[in-house]
């Protein structure tokens, strides 16, 4: 069906004010943006493909199928709710094991979600991701270099949920939570409207947007979701791309000086963020040190080494004091990304026995023009001396070494010298701002930002909602000024109930026992004993291995409570089994002895 807008907000205000601070979030190569119709003329069913990429492509994978379950939508290839289940690479085939039962389901699968009727929830628990979370959607799983790729196809609304409480927090106050989920919503559907070739639209990492599933305890999340449904960013016809990241360190950049590439980013600007400068949560490094250098040994071998290349016509010189120090050189036209800190240092030197030469540019002091020995240099206070313009008046001798009159500037480069050798980086690209302030004879050098800069900060966002009342849409106008807000009305997710499918075996593939009764244990051997499952929850399952060996083909998964026959020590803390139906290796802290 085509969806059908309505217009939400006019054009955005122009952003004003200034500053600096941190930032992390989606680290990404900027893309050509792609042309699309008119948002009003996209037709969309409101569902996004997902690459759980953050699985890493297992050899298994052990999953609670915590809803209303079947292979490809087969009535005959049903689950009950609650039923464990564990899918394993074999070669390029998918293997299916339940209840003691291993099937060949060929090179994919995909477990399709029903409708529910007893109101419980409806989605997949996957055991390898270590939360409590629900993954509500179809899960298709293929083989891909030897390993399981798991691609979930869920709504967007349902999808928002799984992201907004890991790229923010529950914790946020509710409008920047409703900003995230519309920046986010965005984000995702601008990915969606380029990835027609490939499997997937996101992927469930930082790459795109971190999505760990549904924890229902997160109320503040899912209330921002459902107060925003369907409402994304527009610009020129099309989605805009919602950039966001932790923390911008007080000015927003733009995308093109961060990615490079070129192309129509008008809702985008650089701009003083202040909220995000304000935010104490922002993260910032900083280094304090006193104008002599007297607590920072690193800081002054980098400055001495600067000194040395300046090739200065003195011997054993030293640095007094630092008497400034001011960032120079942006990289990119008003940004506070500087590349150079200047610092501006007094020096002293020492002299021995400096003679006066012909053609000196100064009144000798004796007749004789002798050298001045160690001994008179002392006594002598605020003594003039010019040597062919090299050196202002006075010098000033002090414990028998000069105090240079004039000062000497020495840059440092901010990311290869300032950022690595203070230890004040924040990413591992070269994002940060850098800011020096003066309070007597102490500074501070602080680098922030925490992530790219680009759109939205979390950081700022969060500030600008819990300390200066905002709502999201002035949030939103101030991170993407030139993008307009429109309501999608996408059509609700429809379901079909298991009673409602056709009874059919379909793609000729074994029918599963969801949850057979095991077969009584036989008579045990000599130096057998039986033993019974006892795993933390009930909801977990235990891997029975082909080879006593975690990287080892996985052949069944028993659930809590089953027995079994313990017979042989394999070592390491593994164990062989048997049961009537299969044998294999568990590992023996998993089992409780009769």
């Amino acid at each position: 069906m085509h969806l059908r807008f309505r217009r939400a907000l006019s054009a955005f205000m122009a952003l004003v004010l200034l500053a600096s601070a941190p930032a992390l979030a989606l680290e990404m190569i900027l893309e050509e943006p792609t042309p699309t119709p008119a948002v009003s003329e996209i037709a969309d069913d409101g569902m996004l493909r997902v690459y759980l990429l953050s699985l890493g492509d297992p050899a298994s994978l052990g999953m609670t199928l915590a809803g209303s379950y079947t292979v490809e939508g087969d009535r005959g290839f049903r689950f009950d709710r609650d039923t464990q289940i564990v899918l394993a690479a074999d070669g390029e085939n998918v293997l299916l094991s339940v209840g003691g039962l291993t099937i060949d389901m060929g090179p994919s699968l995909t477990l399709t979600r029903q409708a529910v009727t007893d109101g419980g929830e409806n989605g997949i628990y996957i055991h390898e991701t270590g939360r409590d979370t629900l993954y509500e959607g179809d899960l298709t799983v293929s083989v891909s270099d030897g390993g399981l790729r798991s691609i979930l196809t869920i709504h967007i609304e349902d999808y928002l949920k799984g992201v907004v409480a890991y790229e923010m927090s529950d914790s946020f106050p509710l409008e920047a939570l409703k900003a995230q989920a519309v920046a986010a919503r965005t984000y995702a559907m601008g990915r969606k409207w380029v990835s027609a070739a490939r499997d997937y639209d996101v992927v469930d990492t930082t790459q795109d947007q971190v999505y760990r599933g549904l924890d229902a305890s997160y109320a503040n999340v899912i209330a921002a979701v459902e107060d925003t449904r369907g409402v994304v960013g527009t610009y020129n016809g099309g989605f805009a791309m919602c950039y966001y990241t932790a923390s911008n360190g007080g000015q927003t950049a733009l995308a093109t000086d961060i990615w490079g590439g070129s192309g129509d980013y008008g809702y985008l600007a650089m701009a003083d963020d202040p909220y995000d400068l304000e935010n104490p949560a922002s993260l910032v490094n900083s280094l304090t040190f006193r104008a002599d250098l007297s607590d920072s040994a690193a800081l002054r071998g980098m400055l001495e080494e600067g000194l040395a290349a300046l090739e200065m016509p003195y011997e054993d010189i030293q640095i007094e004091s630092v008497v400034s120090v001011e960032p120079v050189e942006p990289r990119f036209e008003g940004s506070y990304m500087y590349t150079q800190l200047r610092f501006t240092l007094s020096l002293s030197a020492y002299v021995r026995g400096w003679q006066a030469q012909e053609g000196d540019n100064y009144a000798p002091l004796f007749d004789d023009g002798s050298a001045f020995s160690e001994e008179m240099l002392a006594s002598v206070y605020g003594l003039s001396l010019a040597r062919r313009g090299r050196l202002s008046l006075p010098l000033v001798y002090q414990d028998g070494r000069v105090a240079l009159p004039e000062t000497v500037t020495v840059d440092l480069s901010v990311y290869d010298q300032i950022k690595d050798g203070l230890s004040l980086g924040l990413n591992g690209g070269d994002y940060e701002l850098v800011s020096v302030t003066q309070e007597g004879d102490t500074f501070t050098i602080s680098m922030r930002r925490f992530g790219h800069g680009v759109g939205m900060s979390q950081r700022g966002a969060q500030w600008m909602a819990g300390e200066y009342g905002m709502s999201y849409t002035e949030i939103l106008n101030f991170y993407y000024p030139g993008m307009t807000l429109e309501v999608i009305d996408w059509p609700e997710v429809e379901l079909t109930a298991l009673e409602d499918l056709p009874d059919s075996i379909g793609a000729a593939r074994a029918r599963p026992t969801p949850t057979p009764t095991p077969a009584p244990l036989p008579a045990l051997e000599e130096g057998e004993y039986y033993a019974t499952v006892a795993l933390e929850s009930r909801s977990s399952s235990l891997n029975v291995r082909e080879e006593p060996s975690t990287s080892a083909r996985i052949v069944a998964a028993l659930g809590y409570g089953r027995r079994v026959i313990v017979s042989e020590d394999a070592g390491d803390g593994w164990v062989r089994i048997r049961t009537a139906e299969l044998e294999g290796y568990v590992r023996l802290e998993y089992l409780e002895a009769e």
